[in-house]
């Protein structure tokens, strides 16, 4: 982040973070939400805390908090009228919402603890195992983790992630892979697009497991011990192929 808004700073570039999935981490000791003008925070069903939907915009100037609510209140100028000088929305929270993300943000630590710990036992067990990265957390950071991913090398354990998937939901367990990078999109295919080989790479090898605030000690025990069952078979069966070269069987 620092070097980012350096970056901004030197080019007079407006930053916006995308903190969506992000809520309770830490940049060198910041918030996310602290490193620029404006902060989008999401608080749809399935992230850290929710109100069903919606989310938060967060600024610390007065003039861009003040446009943001204009806008996102229809943009009425006469609400007796309703006149519009501009295009509004309602991108409000209902109070309903409100109230319940209020209940929500009181549990924040909590669910930050929970995410913590789920992530390390996670790590502490899939350790070692040839093939499998864990979540890594950088020193300069405190990870909110949202979600827990592992990175499947396909050489190394046997299998890909997307067999990995399938062979968990066999045994009724959720995984999930990452989301398709946009540059891969069918939806963009006319828009400019850089290689974005790293991106690409994380797609492919990503699976995210188990790791709500609700998952249980014995629940992510019995996805341990599939994810663990699952690759040792994988990497047997692969070690068992017969090599081949490039004139058939060796």
């Amino acid at each position: 982040m620092p070097a980012i808004k350096e970056i901004a700073e030197q080019h007079g570039l407006a930053m916006v973070e995308d903190a969506t999935e992000s809520l309770g981490a830490l940049c060198r000791g910041q918030p996310l939400g602290r490193w620029s003008r404006l902060t989008c925070f999401s608080f749809n069903a399935n992230k850290l805390m929710t109100t069903g939907g919606g989310g938060m915009l967060v600024t610390d100037d007065p003039l861009l908090a003040r446009r943001a609510r204009y806008l996102t209140t229809q943009a009425k100028d006469d609400p007796l009228e309703f006149v519009h000088q501009e295009i509004g929305y309602n991108y409000r929270l209902t109070s309903v919402q409100a109230a319940l993300g209020t209940a929500q943000l009181e549990r924040l630590p909590a669910f930050l603890a929970a995410k913590r710990r789920i992530a390390t036992r996670y790590a502490e067990a899939l350790e070692g195992l040839p093939g499998i990265q864990p979540m890594k957390e950088a020193p300069w950071a405190t990870a909110s983790y949202w979600m827990y991913t592992i990175l499947v090398d396909a050489e190394r354990c046997g299998t890909d992630s997307r067999s990995l998937l399938k062979a968990l939901a066999a045994s009724n367990i959720e995984t999930r892979p990452l989301w398709q990078p946009l540059h891969l999109s069918p939806a963009h295919r006319d828009s400019f697009a850089r290689s974005c080989p790293v991106a690409t790479r994380v797609n492919r090898l990503a699976l995210s497991v188990p790791c709500s605030t609700s998952l249980t000690e014995e629940e992510q025990s019995r996805v341990i011990r599939a994810l663990q069952r699952e690759l040792v078979a994988d990497r047997r069966n692969a070690e068992m192929q017969p090599a081949t070269g490039d004139f058939g069987t060796a």
